[in-house]
């Protein structure tokens, strides 16, 4: 062993992908850190610029310019990235709460040596509401999901929109649905304060009014919202605001994870010092919308870009023992409207501008952000081969191995019961310990599913990734050996042992034995026989594009839904409707398992146009982007 080569010692967490945490990243994939092992905690695997939605909403940007794939880039930086949600905060412990919802529904305990948290606030439930279609703009990606209902409501004669927030974020969506929707539909902006009342728009204040007026876009200020009805907004003067749909764009909330924790809070959110360290804490940093800061500033996407910047080098910093500076936020920052047609408004201490030129600018600015965060620009090093699956050898040298009727499972017939015994091992696919302990149980499991049978126990052998602390080591270990439990409870299984060691790549094998009443050859095909697949395909593609820098991050979150689901049913159904034949389609691909199935036997295949595949499949293929075992 190469005892020159460096290897982790310490953990650095990064929980949420605020501006904060990506620029972390980014700063770890320019330069890393082989003694220090970056986890990366989100509950998806992409996250949406928010200074683009408006001019995602007016169709200027596509959906793909929105996102920043944090899977991707956690790829390139070497980091584990660990799709959950954070549940509660220890600092005394130093440990994570999390919880995986696509996987488990148990939480999930995490050790840190430093963390990072930039999760984002929560919105602000100010008021009742029985309005069917009320939609909330923050979190960014729940007003995506909803926005064909939004858009839905929107399509009826005389259709009226309401926007509760008069602050940057309600402007803009205000002229950002003005694009949208057209004339035809009634806008209203009601505000609780005057626009002279927010410092970053007060020299604005004005022009934005007359922007508005321009627009035909309604203004109530100095109003608040009572409750929201059927029918419409009902506000503290007693008029109500007929509205077919209402977006509600008011300050948000401190996130409920804060409250289980016990960190010091200033109305709710956490109370962090000149170091954007939480108070108190030498190891614990925040950063974004659920700080409250010891000098006051507004929330904005200005100060969470520069508090990311400082957070990059000042974590750095300490993680070299350098000299950490105290953060110093801008007291005036030039804030920019767009304004749905191509036109914005710039405001900047006194200064107003507005035209195509502050367009022009705000669109040079968010670009460029944006391309510092491409996974494809700052890709390093040449194109990886795949892990998991596709990391075994070809199906061929097994055949020839063991005997050309080489099956999914052994079988040992027992009186009139049939034993079946299987083994799968996986190199990391995706970096996170747990859900690959759960991956790898799933796959062991299919093949016996496979074969007819149903799983009874399992063994497992963990090879976690080498550490000059035996800490992590432990750590990734009680992992893994959390997400083999987890899979062996959802499958209807036991896990009864198993051995552990460490090596440079970690990997995780699952032996596995079943029993049933009959057993099912994939060699035994019939003529005429029909092609039924239990889901869609492509996640070679998907894991060969991951690697190649293209983002796939919300298609890789698809399949890991699909890749942890029980086939359980479908086996058992399969037998009952008189099925000859089975498989699980796993590393070789499809057209390797039809090929095993086929054999000797001289069938061909007939293909039809309707074979489901995950999103970004087919674009990835156009590009030239195919498995491993391709």
């Amino acid at each position: 062993m190469d005892k020159s080569i460096q290897k982790p010692t310490q953990t650095l967490v990064l929980v949420g992908a605020g501006h904060a945490n990506i620029a972390l990243i980014r700063r770890f994939i320019k330069d890393p850190l082989p003694d220090v092992r970056l986890v990366v905690i989100n509950p998806e695997s992409t996250t949406p610029y928010s200074g683009m939605l408006p001019g995602f909403l007016s169709h200027h940007y596509t959906e793909e310019e929105l996102f920043i794939d944090v899977a991707a880039l956690c790829s390139q930086a070497g980091a584990r990235f660990i799709r959950a949600s954070l549940c509660a905060v220890d600092s005394i412990k130093q440990t994570l709460t999390v919880h995986h919802q696509a996987v488990s529904s148990t939480p999930l305990t995490l050790k840190f040596d430093n963390c990072v948290l930039n999760t984002g606030a929560s919105p602000t439930d100010s008021f009742p509401s029985r309005h069917p279609h009320c939609y909330y703009v923050k979190p960014i990606r729940d007003l995506l999901r909803v926005l064909p209902f939004l858009d839905q409501a929107i399509k009826v004669p005389n259709p009226s929109l309401a926007i509760v927030g008069g602050g940057a974020a309600g402007i803009e969506l205000a002229f950002s649905f003005r694009e949208r929707y057209g004339r035809d539909c009634e806008i209203t902006v009601i505000s609780k304060y005057r626009f002279e009342d927010d410092p970053s728009l007060k020299a604005g204040a004005d022009q934005i009014r007359r922007s508005l007026a321009q627009r035909d876009i309604n203004l109530i200020d100095e109003r608040s919202v009572v409750e929201v009805s059927k029918t419409g907004v009902l506000l503290d003067s007693g008029q109500t605001i007929p509205a077919n749909a209402i977006c509600v764009a008011t300050p948000v909330s401190p996130p409920s994870w804060i409250a289980q924790s016990s960190l010091p809070t200033n109305d709710g959110f956490l109370q962090v010092d000149q170091m954007l360290r939480v108070q108190g804490s030498h190891h614990l940093y925040a950063a974004g919308d659920i700080v409250s800061l010891e000098t006051p500033r507004g929330r904005s996407g200005v100060m969470a870009v520069r508090a990311g910047e400082y957070l990059a080098d000042t974590i750095w910093a300490k993680l070299r023992g350098l000299t950490q500076r105290a953060f110093s936020p801008q007291k005036h920052w030039l804030t920019l409207l767009n304004l749905g047609d191509g036109k914005a408004i710039g405001i900047r201490g006194p200064f107003v501008a507005e035209g195509r030129l502050m367009f022009r600018v705000k669109d040079v600015i968010d670009r460029r952000f944006m391309r510092r965060f491409s996974p494809q620009a700052i890709l390093k090093g040449g194109v990886m081969r795949c892990e998991g699956c596709a990391a075994k050898l070809p199906g061929g040298i097994l055949q020839t191995a063991f005997s050309e009727h080489f099956e999914d499972a052994a079988i040992e017939v027992q009186g009139n019961r049939i034993r079946f015994r299987s083994i799968d091992a996986l190199t990391y696919l995706v970096n996170d310990p747990y859900l690959m302990g759960f991956l790898t149980v799933r796959h062991a499991v299919s093949d016996i599913w496979a074969m007819g049978g149903s799983p009874t126990s399992c063994l497992s052998l963990i090879a976690v990734q080498r550490a000059d602390n035996e800490n992590l080591e432990s750590e990734e270990f009680a992992e893994a050996i959390r997400g083999i439990q987890d899979g062996a409870a959802k499958y209807e299984t036991i896990l009864v042992g198993g051995h552990s060691f460490s090596l440079d790549q970690p990997m995780i094998g699952v032996s596995i034995e079943g029993e049933g009443l009959l057993s099912f050859s994939k060699q035994s095909v019939k003529q005429d026989d029909e092609l039924w697949l239990t889901g869609p395909i492509g996640s070679g593609i998907l894991f060969a594009a991951l690697s190649a820098g293209e983002s796939v991050g919300n298609s890789i979150d698809c399949w890991i839904k699909q890749a942890t689901r029980s086939l359980s049913n479908a086996s058992r159904l399969a037998v009952e409707h008189g099925v000859n034949a089975m498989t699980d389609v796993t590393g070789f691909g499809l057209a390797g398992h039809i090929k095993e199935m086929l054999g000797t036997a001289g069938f061909s295949i007939e293909w039809t146009d309707e074979i489901d595949v995950f999103d970004d499949v087919a674009r990835c293929t156009r590009r030239g982007i195919h498995s491993t075992a391709y």
